[in-house]
C-alpha cells in the first residue's frame, strides 16, 4: 500500500504539459483582455468624441472584431434580442420605401447596425471567453478613455462651453455598471468598490436629470424586489461602506472644483425631481415645454399612420431635431410595428430575469434588474433605441445569464 510519504508518480511529458497549458491558459486570458479593452475603448471614446470616431468608423471596427474572434474561435452566439433587434432594424430599411431624407435616415441606420454587432460581439465575448478577462478589459478601456476625455476636456474639473452632459453621463454610467460587475466577479473589497464611487459622483457631475434620476429609480426598484438581498449585504459589509464613504467625501471636499461640480449636480437632480411634480417649466431648467410639444407633436404625427410610422427620422425631417423621448420617436416614424419591436427586446431582457437560475448569484440579477430598470426611465426622456451602451448591457446581461443556465446543464464552457 502507498504511504502518504511516497511521491507520486506522473508519466513522462505530464508535467511539462501541465505547465504548458497554464501558461497557454494564462496567454488566452491576456489576449482576451487585450482585445475587450479596445472594445471598451472604441464604445467610450466614439461617444467622448464623436466628431472624431463617427459612428461609421466604430462600425467598422465593430465588423473587424467580430472578423477577428471568427478566426479566434468560429462561434458566435446570436441571442433572441439580436434576433429581435435584427427585424427592427430589417424594418427600418423596408420604411426607405416611404422616407422622406434618405440622407437623414442615416442618423439611425448606421448606429441602429451597429447596435446589432454590439448585441452580438458583446455576447460573444462573455459567453465563450474568461467573464472575468472580459469585464476587466472593457472597464480598462472605458478607464483609458475616460482618463483621455478628462485631460482633453477638463471635466469634471471645468466644463466646455459645448459639454454635452446627457451622453457623458451615459458613458460613465456604463462604467459604473462595468466597476460594478467585474468588482463582483473579482470579490474586489476595496478598489472596485472605490472605483465605483467616484463614478458615481462623475455622474452626478454631469448635472443629468435622467441619468441621476434613472439610477435612483432603478436601486429603488432593486431595492424593493431585493430588500432582504441588499439588507443582508449592507450590514455585512457596514464597516467597509463606512471606510468608502469616508474615503470618498475626503476626496471631493479637498478638491473645490469637485465640490462645485458635484454641489451643481446634485442640485440639478433636485430641480429635476421638482419638474416632475410640477409638469412646467422652472428656474434654472426651460426645456419641459418644448419637450411636451415635442411630445404632441410627436403624438398628432403618429396618428396619421399609427402601424407603419412615416418612415426613418420623419420627426426630425419635420421639426429639425429629434423628439428626446424613445417611445415618441419610435410611435411617430417607425409606427406600432418599430415601438414593440425595440421594447420587445427590453421586455425580453427583464423574462429572463425574472426566470433566471438560481444558480446566477443574487448580486448579479440585482444589479441587472437596477441597470435595466435604469436604462427603460431614461429611454423616456432620451433617443435610446440605437444606443451603444444600452446595446452592450444587454449582450453582457443575456450571455452572463446564459453562462449560468448553460453551467446547470453540463456546459463545461459556461462554468
Amino acid at each position: 500500500m502507498k504511504t502518504e510519504s511516497e511521491p507520486v508518480y506522473h508519466p513522462p511529458g505530464q508535467a511539462e504539459r501541465l505547465v504548458s497549458g497554464q501558461i497557454a491558459a494564462k496567454a488566452g486570458q491576456f489576449v482576451s483582455f487585450l482585445f475587450a479593452a479596445a472594445v471598451g475603448f472604441a464604445l467610450t471614446f466614439r461617444a467622448s468624441f464623436i466628431d472624431i470616431f463617427p459612428n461609421t468608423h466604430l462600425g467598422v471596427f465593430l465588423v473587424f472584431a467580430l472578423f477577428v474572434i471568427v478566426l479566434r474561435q468560429p462561434r458566435l452566439m446570436f441571442c433572441r434580442e439580436a434576433g429581435l433587434y435584427s427585424v427592427f432594424v430589417l424594418y427600418m430599411f423596408l420604411q426607405l420605401l416611404w422616407t422622406y431624407d434618405w440622407e437623414l435616415a442615416r442618423n439611425t441606420l448606421v448606429p441602429a447596425i451597429n447596435f446589432v454587432l454590439i448585441l452580438i460581439l458583446g455576447a460573444s465575448l462573455i459567453r465563450y471567453y474568461d467573464i472575468r478577462a472580459i469585464l476587466t478589459g472593457m472597464f480598462c478601456g472605458f478607464g483609458a478613455s475616460a482618463l483621455i476625455y478628462t485631460s482633453t476636456v477638463g471635466f469634471p474639473f471645468r466644463y466646455p462651453a459645448d459639454f454635452s452632459y446627457n451622453a457623458v453621463a451615459l458613458v460613465y454610467l456604463f462604467g459604473l455598471f462595468l466597476a460594478l460587475m467585474t468588482g463582483y466577479l473579482r470579490s474586489s473589497r476595496f478598489v472596485f468598490p472605490v472605483l465605483a464611487m467616484v463614478i458615481m459622483m462623475h455622474i452626478v457631475a454631469t448635472t443629468s436629470i435622467k441619468t441621476n434620476l434613472g439610477i435612483a429609480l432603478g436601486a429603488m426598484a432593486g431595492g424593493l424586489v431585493y430588500f432582504r438581498h441588499i439588507l443582508r449585504l449592507m450590514l455585512r459589509h457596514a464597516v467597509l461602506l463606512m471606510l468608502l464613504l469616508s474615503v470618498l467625501v475626503y476626496l471631493v471636499i479637498s478638491n473645490e472644483a469637485l465640490i462645485a461640480a458635484v454641489e451643481r449636480g446634485v442640485n440639478r437632480v433636485t430641480l429635476g425631481v421638482e419638474i416632475l411634480q410640477a409638469r412646467e417649466d422652472m428656474p434654472g431648467y426651460s426645456a419641459f415645454e418644448n419637450r411636451d410639444q415635442w411630445r404632441r407633436a410627436g403624438l398628432e404625427g403618429w396618428s396619421a399612420n399609427p402601424v407603419f410610422g412615416n418612415g426613418v427620422e420623419s420627426f426630425r425631417w419635420r421639426y429639425g431635431t429629434t423628439s428626446h423621448s424613445t417611445p415618441i420617436d419610435l410611435l411617430h416614424n417607425s409606427g406600432l410595428i418599430g415601438f414593440f419591436l425595440f421594447y420587445s427586446v427590453l421586455v425580453s431582457v427583464g423574462l429572463r430575469l425574472r426566470f433566471a437560475s438560481s444558480r446566477c448569484p443574487r448580486s448579479l440579477r440585482l444589479l441587472f434588474f437596477g441597470t435595466l430598470v435604469c436604462f427603460t426611465f431614461i429611454t423616456l426622456s432620451g433617443t435610446m433605441h440605437y444606443n451603444s451602451f444600452l446595446a452592450m448591457f444587454v449582450a453582457i446581461c443575456v450571455a452572463t445569464l446564459n453562462r449560468y443556465d448553460s453551467a446547470g446543464s453540463g456546459d463545461s464552457e459556461a462554468r
